[in-house]
């Protein structure tokens, strides 16, 4: 029979979250790791050639007539691969790079659970989800510190050298940073990372989501399913967000987090949509989640000061810290400013791309 998902979450009802093996299939399931060797290619930057490879997602191999059910294994077993594939960068904790793309790869996987949520038993999700999101916020602190630095040392970098203030929040900054990371190799090394990889790994390798229910899924095609997954999406996003000038800043925090998830889709499905009209979409998405993301690079830039000020171990640290902070979120504050032409360009260009 099924094995569970995680006995770590509580929320689930005894017996309805296990992840049960299907029959033998005529089509071998793809695996994580046969998935890794086919559709994932290292990618090492020159200066760190000695150091963990970490890998960026590569376009998944479906063709358009394949039944949703395989398409679906394809899919999930790719994000699977592209986590396990930058698990020794991101433990090694060096290249910030890695910790990125083993977030990517969670949230990927958390994408596609959502975009064939009709296929999956709702027990089976909510207890993928809880673990994945678990290590997500694992991983959290030590990308926010990643990105909270690489700004201070890449656009601020003529201010640090100049300005003690600023100079002291990227010691501060520094030193978290090293903690963060030692506590999410922690968390990548844990027993409850190996066992929800395991579980995933099975689960993805029998098919475990299939039920009477969900065999449905046999008749359907990746291709047609891509096409109204994407077109219903879209027409979400321009119905909820239509007047995007006028959008509060919690609701552009909510588009942007939506553009996110249609484009992780786009990806999943660029095999087998038109490959013009996908590229245009996926582009535009790309730059109008760039855009909006200075909002979000406020928000995390101004807990981040916080959370240092609070760790400092004097008062003239956490003076200068916090006046280094403000530095900071003026910075981003005229960033997000200045973006907001090219955002509402992006905006109106999105919504004039046909349907798939």
């Amino acid at each position: 029979m099924a094995r569970a998902v995680s006995q770590d979450v509580k929320s689930e009802a005894a017996g309805s979250s296990r992840l049960s093996r299907a029959p033998a299939r005529k089509t071998p399931p793809i695996t994580p790791r046969a998935a890794s060797a086919r559709s994932l290619k290292k990618t090492v930057p020159p200066q760190t050639a000695r150091l963990p490879a970490w890998t960026k997602a590569h376009p998944i191999a479906l063709k358009p007539e394949m039944p949703l059910d395989d398409a679906m294994a394809v899919v999930l077993a790719a994000c699977q691969a592209h986590w396990q594939v930058n698990m020794a960068a991101a433990v090694d904790g060096r290249q910030p790079e890695g910790t990125h793309q083993v977030r990517v790869a969670l949230r990927r996987l958390r994408s596609a659970l959502s975009v064939f949520k009709k296929h999956i038993p709702a027990a089976q999700r909510t207890a993928l989800n809880t673990e994945a999101k678990w290590l997500l916020g694992q991983l959290g602190p030590a990308r926010d510190l990643d990105v909270f630095i690489q700004n201070l040392t890449a656009p601020l970098a003529s201010k640090v050298s100049e300005d003690a203030e600023l100079a002291q929040l990227i010691r501060a900054a520094r030193r978290a940073q090293n903690k963060a990371h030692a506590e999410a190799a922690k968390a990548l090394r844990s027993a409850r990372a190996t066992r929800f990889n395991a579980r995933l790994e099975a689960w993805i390798g029998g098919h475990g989501w299939r039920t009477e229910k969900t065999e449905k899924s046999d008749a359907i095609t990746v291709q047609a399913f891509a096409r109204r997954f994407v077109n219903r999406r879209m027409r979400n996003i321009q119905a909820d967000y239509n007047d995007i000038e006028s959008l509060s800043v919690a609701e552009r925090h909510e588009l942007r987090i939506a553009v996110k998830k249609v484009r992780y889709g786009l990806e999943f499905f660029q095999a087998v949509l038109p490959a013009k009209r996908g590229r245009l979409l996926a582009s535009t998405l790309k730059h109008l989640q760039d855009t909006l993301g200075h909002l979000n690079d406020i928000d995390v830039a101004e807990r981040t000061v916080s959370a240092l000020v609070n760790a400092g171990t004097t008062g003239t640290e956490r003076r200068q810290v916090a006046a280094g902070g403000t530095v900071v979120s003026a910075w981003h504050k005229q960033a997000a400013k200045d973006a907001e032409p090219e955002t509402v360009k992006l905006w109106r260009k999105m919504k004039k791309v046909p349907a798939f």
